[in-house]
């Protein structure tokens, strides 16, 4: 089926859904690799140090610390920039502010932000200071009612500045999850979260919003599987992703994906490992996605 004829068919089954059950819709957005087009946690270290150091160091840390200490390196490459390149607070977040991202993404961002029955948050395995430097410069800041995701902060300690992050899990005193989230987040007990203070301020009574989901990763994958129904949609980026990310920045065009040659979105196969390993199957809408241009599309289908 054809981005377009998905999207049409989407727009049908939404219509037939809002009949019979009308609800707000809360459009729950990842970060990297779905509003912006890179990794921010790569793509801010890499614009002082370069592609090829920031990947040597990242290699190093993870062979000696393991994967669950990703956020400490991210750490130690942006104390790097600012101890070996000089680099400021404020040269650190207006690198952030470049991140790339594809104008179709931003569009469907700002036409979901103007229509008056849908809301948007953000969970995101990234942290706070790149995320906020990033809305701030394309405005869209007033989009979210919710940024829910690690929270980076610069620490001064004997005349000397340091950047630390801290785990958006301990908002909660760390979470259960063991299977698939690592422990410095997981998505599920977030959006769960969001869905419980939605309900504390709209009443008791009110109905639970219709959730459309947006991700690309595997950590997005454990709440399309545990809080998603019948009744919501999961935008799921397939495919692989642009080359060189981090030599670009600002609003780019789909055509840079054509030669995408880099490494693939893990939603899906995530998705598929659970279902051949646990037998788990999302209950919601599966729509996959690459390119701005379809993401688009499917929005569109969804709010018309």
């Amino acid at each position: 089926m054809t981005a377009a004829a998905a999207a049409d068919q989407l727009q049908q089954d939404m219509q037939s859904l809002s009949e019979n059950h009308p609800v707000e819709i809360i459009f729950v957005w990842d970060f990297d690799w779905t509003i912006i087009n890179c990794n921010s946690d790569e793509y801010v270290p890499a614009g002082f140090l370069g592609d090829e150091e920031v990947a040597k160091r990242i290699t190093a840390e993870m062979k000696e610390h393991g994967p669950t200490k990703w956020h400490e390196c991210v750490a130690n490459l942006i104390n790097a920039c600012m101890l070996e390149k000089a680099c400021s607070n404020d040269d650190i977040l207006e690198k952030a502010a470049e991140m790339p991202y594809l104008i179709d993404v931003k569009q469907a961002l700002t036409d979901v932000a103007n229509n008056k029955h849908c809301r948007q948050a953000i969970i995101s395995d990234g942290n706070d200071k790149f995320i906020d430097a990033y809305l701030r410069k394309n405005e869209m800041k007033d989009y979210f009612s919710a940024v829910e995701t690690n929270v980076g902060s610069w620490e001064n300690n004997n005349a000397e500045t340091s950047f630390k992050i801290r785990y958006q899990s301990s908002k909660y005193g760390g979470h259960e999850c063991k299977l698939r989230c690592p422990p410095n987040l997981c998505k599920t007990q977030v959006l769960k979260d969001i869905l419980n203070r939605m309900k504390e301020a709209n009443g008791k009574d009110a109905k639970r919003p219709r959730i459309v989901y947006v991700g690309d990763g595997h950590n997005d994958a454990c709440p399309a599987l545990q809080v998603l129904n019948e009744n919501d949609v999961l935008l799921a980026r397939e495919g692989k992703r642009c080359p060189n990310p981090n030599s670009v920045s600002g609003p780019q065009f789909d055509k840079n994906h054509d030669n995408a040659t880099s490494g693939t979105f893990a939603i899906l196969s995530t998705l598929e490992k659970a279902e051949r390993r646990e037998g788990c199957v999302p209950k919601c809408r599966v729509c996959p996605w690459n390119t701005g241009k379809e993401l688009l599309s499917l929005v569109h289908g969804i709010l018309s």
